[in-house]
């Protein structure tokens, strides 16, 4: 399934499901007001979800409408949780180069990885506001996955049966404000501004 969230009077939006083909879209908020709702209530959703994505895809509903990506939100304007991870190694050996830190213990085995700020997720076409260039702004192309919960201790593949979305990302990074804060040893805050989403989440099949 494909999903996507338009503006309306509420902070997270509202639940479109999207066409295969991202060609045309449907309101969904009679089975879930947006998406954080259809993933926090997704066992109780997730049929009425496939079956009005089936309808769409078939042609059988009136009211669908062409999708404009230019006038979405990000899928999930703000999460409850955000944890953004280093998965791959020579990405972490070339920062250190950047800015002439030490080697982080147990790099190779244990990710790297901060909880930042998840407020106010960014959308696909906005102007993103800075405070100045001279702070090195920059971004990295991520993919992002939504979860549902996740038990404590849960084992990798616990942990895999509760991806629900697939995201993709630009992830703003202030580089100049950065050796600060990762010397403090609290993390990102200021040299992580929120984040900018591609308009459509996506499930793992269909």
């Amino acid at each position: 399934m494909k999903f996507a969230t338009l503006p309306n009077d509420t902070l997270d939006g509202r639940l479109i499901i999207v066409s295969k083909d991202s060609k045309k879209a449907v309101d969904a908020t009679t089975i879930a007001p947006n998406l954080l709702s259809a993933v926090q209530h997704w066992q109780e959703k997730s049929a009425d979800l496939q079956a009005l994505y089936d309808q769409l895809n078939a042609g059988e509903l009136a009211d669908a409408f062409d999708f404009d990506a230019s006038a979405c939100l990000a899928p999930l304007p703000r999460s409850p949780q955000w944890l953004d991870a280093s998965a791959f190694l020579n990405h972490g050996k070339l920062m250190e180069e950047a800015f002439n830190t030490d080697p982080i213990a147990d790099f190779d085995t244990i990710p790297v990885m901060y909880q930042g700020a998840s407020d106010d997720f960014q959308g696909p076409t906005v102007d993103i506001p800075m405070p100045s260039e001279l702070d090195g702004i920059d971004f990295e192309g991520e993919f992002g996955v939504v979860m549902a919960e996740v038990p404590m201790s849960a084992s990798p593949e616990d942990a895999a049966k509760a991806i629900r979305l697939i995201v993709q990302i630009n992830d703003w990074s202030l580089r100049a404000l950065g050796p600060r804060e990762m010397n403090s040893g609290f993390g990102f805050l200021q040299a992580k501004p929120s984040s900018s989403f591609a308009p459509v989440a996506v499930t793992l099949t269909n």
